[in-house]
């Protein structure tokens, strides 16, 4: 835990100069010819920069690059497997879970770095000259949010993680773990404070900025893990009531004329953050990068999709020209859907649920390369010398790509864009990301109603989230705990980080076992609810005791 002390916003801020006078008194000097954290934290515009860092780090931590560490909050899950079991996940096989493993690492790095980060806020924004109070508490209110955030995050992954609630300006040696509790707690005090203090979503100063519905989002799914059920449906509730936010139920955006529907109008480029999307609670800002300008972008595209446009056809003559936008883009087939996502999961509403419908859902192809005597015929039909449901050919919801929208620098010539050829860099997901959506405040309140013993104003919320999407209505028999996360999958999959969501729950181990038919479910314990403490942060902590997980040991 050493690596994340320090001063994380800027690096130039490493120096902080302590002379001592012929008295023996230590003077503080205050540089002014250099970055330090003395001079670099004193007007309002220092602490802009210090929360864009935040902002940014954060977005970055969960939406990236990264094929091994960035994914493993939607890897090894129930609806989601390795495809191809080449090692390129370790959740593909839970047997490799150590504490020495890249995944929880990352995690516990990258979170508390956020939590860092927002400690110095918060501890020196007091003696800033601020002349507006309500800008010094709003910017306070954005750290705690970040900091809330976090421990949310590494309680659901870890359990009980140690709790630093101020800068660390030393070197430090003596962590030792609060209890899962007590880790929800604080997360919950922190978004508590930033949900009372955050602007509302009309007086946000800028797109992907927070807001208050954001923090009560949050707070209402720590409330939850806290079994504080009637505090979860209330904090949920001032979300759902805001009249600012609402279900998109019409057609808007930009592709609006374009066959769809509401629900996939959510996922097209430029709609995220629309004034006229009042679903959106809370949106990462995710631009599209051509390579130049170092930024990158979310490879889920890449990660998620399949190999379609490596298909041969019945006489082993390639049966696409290559991957295409119509088609979904250039997959690469690292993580393919479990069976239970793909047919069970559907099944009770199959030709009503539009979430399971075109365009919303990808299941079959139509092979486009002129040269096969298969042209224009489907491949479900007509099954090539390569065909597999594991790799090549699996479903996946349009929501992970820019179908029909890719970047125009992603096409090699006119004509390439003419017939829609991508270029090899066409793997990624160039629209915003949802953090948080109304969808999901439902789904939430859905669970403390349940939880808390009244499955009919549960299934009252399930059911404003199904008749959206053209689903049949449940009734409140119908109310479990793995219907609400079967709701969850059918709503939120590939945005929602499922293995937070199954952690909170302690449902990793059983969620995973019964629907993964895969290589993670056959090799899962139960000790793998919760992650490992990583080895390294147990090595240098010399000065106390860091307890590792059970099963771990």
């Amino acid at each position: 835990m050493n690596r994340l002390i320090g001063f994380p916003i800027l690096a130039s801020m490493a120096v902080s100069l302590l002379v001592s006078c012929n008295e023996g008194k230590i003077l503080e000097e205050i540089p002014l010819d250099f970055y330090s954290p003395e001079n670099s934290y004193t007007r309002p515009e220092h602490y802009e920069s210090a929360i864009t860092y935040i902002y940014d780090k954060t977005r970055n931590v969960f939406y990236n690059n990264d094929d091994k560490k960035g994914f493993s909050l939607i890897s090894g899950s129930d609806y989601l497997r390795d495809a191809r079991n080449d090692g390129s996940f370790s959740m593909g096989d839970y047997r490799l879970l150590t504490p020495s493993s890249a995944q929880p690492d990352y995690w516990w790095r990258q979170l508390y770095g956020i939590i860092s980060a927002s400690n110095v806020i918060i501890d020196r924004i007091g003696d800033a000259e601020y002349t507006d109070e309500t800008a010094r508490t709003q910017m306070i209110a954005e750290a705690r949010f970040f900091r809330g955030f976090s421990y949310r995050a590494l309680a659901c992954l870890f359990g009980g993680v140690p709790l630093i609630v101020h800068e660390v300006t030393t070197p430090r040696r003596d962590f030792v773990r609060a209890s899962r509790e007590a880790t929800f707690q604080q997360a919950a005090n922190d978004l508590r404070f930033a949900a009372e203090n955050l602007p509302e979503k009309k007086d946000v100063k800028a797109v992907g900025r927070l807001n208050r519905s954001a923090g009560y989002h949050f707070l209402a799914e720590v409330y939850l893990a806290l079994e504080k059920f009637d505090s979860a449906a209330m904090a949920a509730s001032i979300v759902i009531e805001d009249p600012a936010f609402g279900l998109m139920k019409t057609r808007f955006g930009n592709r609006k004329s374009d066959p769809g529907n509401p629900w996939w109008d959510l996922f097209q480029m430029g709609n995220q953050n629309l004034a006229e999307n009042t679903e959106a609670i809370w949106v990462a800002q995710i631009e599209p990068d051509d390579g130049r300008q170092g930024v990158g972008n979310y490879k889920i595209e890449r990660i998620c999709g399949c190999v379609y446009w490596q298909l041969k056809d019945p006489d082993g003559v390639d049966g696409f020209i290559g991957p295409t936008t119509q088609n979904g883009g250039r997959g690469a087939g690292y993580l393919g859907p479990t069976s239970y996502w793909v047919d069970e999961l559907w099944r009770s509403d199959w030709d009503n649920d539009q979430r399971n419908q075109e365009p919303n859902m990808i299941r079959d192809f139509v092979y486009d390369n002129p040269k096969s005597k298969y042209y224009g015929k489907k491949v479900s039909e007509n099954k090539g010398t390569n065909y597999d449901t594991k790799y090549y050919c699996y479903p996946f919801q349009s929501k992970i790509t820019q179908r029909g929208d890719h970047p125009a620098y992603l096409y090699a010539s006119e004509e390439d864009m003419k017939i829609g050829l991508l270029t090899s860099s066409a793997m990624k997901t160039y629209h915003d990301q949802y953090f948080a959506r109304l969808a999901e405040t439902y789904l939430i309140r859905a669970e403390a109603y349940f939880r808390d013993g009244y499955p009919d104003l549960a299934a009252d919320d399930i059911n404003e989230v199904r008749q959206r999407v053209g689903a049949r209505p449940i009734s409140a028999g119908d109310v479990t705990i793995d219907y609400i996360l079967d709701e969850r999958l059918r709503e939120l999959s590939f945005e929602e980080p499922r293995i937070l969501t199954l952690g909170r729950l302690g449902l990793v181990y059983d969620r995973v076992s019964r629907y993964n038919d895969y290589i993670e479910g056959q090799t899962i314990s139960e000790y793998n609810n919760l992650y490992p403490i990583p080895y390294s942060e147990i090595e240098r902590n010399t000065e106390a005791v860091l307890e590792q997980n059970p099963g771990y040991e």
